[in-house]
């Protein structure tokens, strides 16, 4: 029932996301590469082979929603979507390259599970929905973006009433955040994104991580359970004030 959005506006772009998911361990870790590719730092859960959501060296940050439909018989845990995060993650710079890698690879495997892929560097950010096949993309140079568990573009007709509310509220939030962007420093819009994914109908009995990555500055600000908030910067994504 994971739950995403994504603002930017001159440069600076942030993501949001609650991941909602069984019980599994989950957890934050850096992954370097040694073959060329790039440096990230991503979530991920012991039921998943890949990533879930995350942020590379080149500053494109990714993260994903399931789009149910009870036509989709692919069995749970062939988590083709999450290795192909990886594959974004590790090999592609901005979200150019990862748009046209996710559009591609979801076209060629109707298989996969269906979903939403949101990606954000500091000049646009970008979605791409996918389903047996079919794929529709959306790209913002400014403004904003949501989606919850079913499909905006009409891929599949899969609304459910509380993937819609999640949804609406997303995208109240992120409206909001978009029009007094310009006069918030980073702190105040981790301040404001922490507290609505803290909050119902965002947060739910499901939620096992919030996330926000701050794309310009090189931060994901993450909180595990029912922990604390923690910081985690990225070495090389941006030379900002730490």
């Amino acid at each position: 029932m994971c739950t995403i959005g994504a603002v930017t506006q001159n440069s600076r772009t942030f993501l949001l996301k609650n991941f909602d998911y069984p019980p599994a361990p989950t957890g934050w870790a850096f992954f370097d590469t040694f073959d060329g590719g790039y440096p990230h730092f991503a979530l991920v859960d012991h039921d998943q082979q890949g990533l879930n959501s995350g942020l590379n060296a080149r500053g494109l940050a990714l993260q994903i929603s399931r789009s149910k439909c009870l036509t989709n018989a692919t069995p749970e845990r062939e988590e083709l979507r999450t290795v192909l995060n990886a594959e974004v993650l590790t090999r592609s710079a901005d979200v150019a390259e990862g748009l046209a890698r996710v559009e591609a690879y979801a076209a060629e495997h109707p298989e996969m599970l269906g979903g939403n892929v949101m990606l954000g560097d500091r000049e646009r950010i970008a979605v791409v929905e996918y389903f047996a096949g079919q794929v529709l993309s959306e790209i913002v140079e400014d403004g904003f973006l949501a989606r919850a568990n079913h499909s905006v573009l009409g891929v599949v007709d899969n609304e459910t009433q509380d993937s819609v509310r999640r949804y609406e509220w997303m995208v109240d939030f992120l409206q909001e955040l978009y029009t007094w962007l310009p006069t918030l420093d980073g702190e105040d819009v981790l301040a404001r994104c922490r507290t609505v994914l803290r909050q119902e109908p965002i947060l739910n009995g499901n939620t096992r991580c919030s996330f926000i990555i701050d794309v310009e500055g090189g931060q994901v600000d993450y909180l595990l359970g029912q922990g604390r908030w923690q910081s985690y910067w990225l070495a090389g994504v941006s030379t900002a004030s730490r």
